[in-house]
């Protein structure tokens, strides 16, 4: 999949094109439904599938008291999108100057003349334009007008759920590990470097990585059951999300204890799937007390891991 940073630089040789419209953050089960349609469309028209999205999201742009926190890094969303067979990405650099185009201004300059569109797919509810003025109405009628084939993915459930970044983010807060997988199609990961802690967990017998996490959007406070991918290899793995309590801490720290693995590995790039939230943290009497919940905590994890292993999804 070759990516472009730019609409500008997407090459007019290319030819035709199909393109999927939208931020994609998350790239969840509506994402897949349309890439499944892009591809389709994108073989029936003889054109080559796109993807088309923005960097950063346009509501850090549009709102400086944005409160959205982003599911997946630039980097991660480019590796999901990569698993979906289309043939490029777009990623347009979202600022003032480019929200200040007018729909019809973006429809022509963008999907017409740089990329060639002569099929689009969109949901229900994109928006594009200044102000957010152009719907998905307004994109099938000037598609319509320039002869371009479009189609609407309309909103898309599961159990009842609507399957959105929106409620993803929600269901991530609130250490809703579960629900949030459902609408991903895959348990929700952060990545994160191995970073010098303070090393108590080596003292208690029971030695954790300290992450430096690359994602914005990190579950709530709490202990998870978790696999966790160094290299190509997974681990189950424990993971604790908060301040230390016990320990007197005052920041912030998401801290791993691999089971089964003591190799060194300091500066090394971990992914963690979260599977399910196990407890709150709390504040103990004693590290003795501390230490004992741990071990329940890892038995706990254990339990959970081997009974849900065939139906966490891909986890790459």
């Amino acid at each position: 999949m070759k990516v472009f940073n730019s609409s500008k630089q997407f090459p007019s040789k290319t030819g035709r094109s199909v393109i999927a419209l939208g931020n994609f953050d998350g790239v969840h089960l509506a994402h897949q439904a349309m890439f499944q349609m892009t591809r389709r469309l994108a073989k029936k028209l003889k054109a080559r599938s796109i993807v088309y999205t923005f960097h950063p999201h346009p509501a850090k742009v549009l709102s400086r008291n944005s409160q959205t926190l982003m599911i997946n890094t630039l980097e991660q969303k480019l590796e999901l999108l990569g698993f979906h067979k289309l043939d490029s990405v777009v990623v347009e650099p979202f600022d003032t100057k480019f929200a200040s185009l007018g729909p019809k201004e973006w429809f022509d300059t963008v999907l017409h003349q740089r990329l060639r569109a002569v099929g689009v797919v969109a949901g229900y509810d994109f928006t594009f334009g200044t102000k957010r003025s152009g719907t998905s109405e307004l994109l099938h009628k000037l598609c319509e007008q320039h002869q371009i084939h479009s189609e609407i993915l309309k909103a898309q459930l599961t159990d009842g759920t609507l399957i959105s970044s929106s409620q993803i983010r929600q269901f991530v807060s609130l250490g809703k590990m579960g629900l949030a997988a459902q609408l991903l199609g895959r348990p929700y990961y952060l990545d994160g470097k191995v970073i010098q802690g303070f090393g108590r967990g080596t003292t208690i017998g029971i030695p954790t990585a300290n992450l430096k996490v690359l994602n914005e959007l990190i579950p709530s406070q709490g202990v998870y059951a978790c696999i966790a991918k160094v290299g190509r290899r997974n681990y189950p793995a424990v993971t604790n999300i908060g301040m230390n309590p016990t320990f007197g801490g005052e920041s912030l720290s998401v801290e791993t204890h691999l089971l089964g693995f003591s190799k060194n590995i300091y500066g090394k790039q971990i992914r963690l799937f979260f599977v399910e939230k196990i407890r709150e943290e709390k504040n103990f009497g004693s590290i003795e007390a501390l230490v004992a919940q741990i071990h329940e905590d890892i038995a706990q994890a254990k339990r959970i891991l081997a009974k849900i292993k065939k139906s966490l999804g891909p986890m790459r």
